[in-house]
């Protein structure tokens, strides 16, 4: 005997089609649920259930690391150790900055540089992305980046994303990660955050809130002050002196922007040197200074406005991102002069004319458009 069925072709698919939407609103439900959980739970805690079960994770500062990524990586290290995960410090291109030098050589950081000899990268289980602000580094997926920390608004998805926007330095952030867990750094971590939220904020000036301050305050109890200040007064060269000199000398402002040209430099260092001189002077709060270094148009950018991205002002100037690293406060674009490295003497002043000329103009638009 043969069964019939109660619906027929068009009541069958009306039941299906409510099956499916149904079954979607409850998935969808779920994983609002989830997705609010997780947007709810306490930073310390999500980054603690993020963490947990790793054995060894890489702590991934950008290319010429800011003294406010070096010192936040110092922090999270311990952060990781208390949660017994073992956390290596790596970055994502050379620290070329006199004072980030200065910085990892006082606190002696064992800093790997990502593509110089870093093999050790691939035995990590995960990676944590350390301050600054641009594109949060892939690393081919191995190990696979799970967490971001800093300062700076960061949309990711699938990674946790710790940016708390009203702290001023990234080493605010990881201050107060340690307070929230109830860790008491020990000197050496205590001196290197206290160096790092100064620095970050940049005395202060740039402080988003009561958050900055009471971070200071925190790591204050247990720093070296006498290093502190040993820190913000380091030697400066007698070459690095010229380039900031001719810095202040050719510069060109626009509204908050300067630009200027300091010819053939010794070392980029110098000009990053220039960059946060630049800063200094009276109404600006945005610097780029360029120059010739190696045969390449070396230019180093600094935004003090938060309103103000230094890596996207270099890489519309120049349209090759391949040649830019850095974040939203501090970038660097190099720009090879290919064929034209080659010009003889007689044509030089011609040379330079053009490169002053093209780039400043180049920064000037790119400034004007972001």
């Amino acid at each position: 005997m043969a069964f019939g069925t109660p619906f027929g072709g068009v009541e069958m698919v009306v039941v299906a089609a409510t099956l499916l939407v149904c079954g979607g609103l409850v998935f969808y439900a779920a994983q609002s649920i989830h997705d609010r959980r997780r947007d709810d739970e306490d930073p310390v805690d999500a980054l603690r259930d993020t963490v947990a079960g790793q054995n060894r994770v890489a702590l991934v500062v950008p290319e010429g690391p800011s003294i406010d990524a070096l010192a936040a990586a110092v922090g999270l290290q311990v952060l990781c150790s208390e949660w017994g995960v073992t956390a290596r410090l790596y970055a994502e291109g050379p620290v070329t900055g006199e004072d980030s030098k200065t910085f990892s050589n006082i606190f002696d950081l064992e800093l790997s540089v990502i593509g110089e000899g870093a093999d050790e990268l691939t035995d990590c289980d995960a990676a944590i992305a350390v301050g600054g602000g641009g594109g949060v580094p892939r690393l081919s997926n191995n190990p696979p980046v799970i967490a971001v920390v800093r300062h700076r608004p960061t949309a990711e998805e699938n990674i946790l994303t710790v940016t708390p926007t009203d702290d001023g330095a990234t080493s605010t952030t990881v201050t107060r990660l340690l307070e929230s867990e109830g860790v008491v750094p020990d000197q050496r971590v205590a001196t290197a955050l206290l160096h790092g939220v100064r620095a970050g904020t940049r005395e202060f000036r740039r402080a988003n809130g009561q958050h900055d301050y009471e971070a200071a305050g925190f790591v204050h109890t247990y720093a070296d002050l006498g290093r502190i200040e040993d820190l913000r007064s380091p030697g400066m060269s007698g070459d690095t002196f010229d380039v900031i000199s001719d810095a202040i000398a050719n510069r060109e402002r626009r509204a908050s922007f300067a630009v200027t040209n300091v010819g053939a430099v010794p070392a980029v260092s110098a000009l990053e040197e220039a960059a946060d001189t630049m800063l200094r002077l009276e109404g600006v709060s945005t610097a780029a200074v360029f120059g010739i270094h190696e045969e390449t148009i070396v230019v180093s950018c600094r935004a003090e406005d938060v309103r103000t991205n230094a890596l996207d002002i270099l890489d519309t100037a120049f349209e090759t991102s391949e040649t830019t690293g850095g974040n939203t406060d501090a970038a660097t674009a190099r720009v090879p002069l290919g064929l034209f490295s080659q010009v003889n003497g007689e044509y030089e002043d011609t040379l330079d004319m053009l490169i002053d000329a093209s780039t400043r103009k180049a920064l000037f638009e790119a400034f004007e458009s972001s």
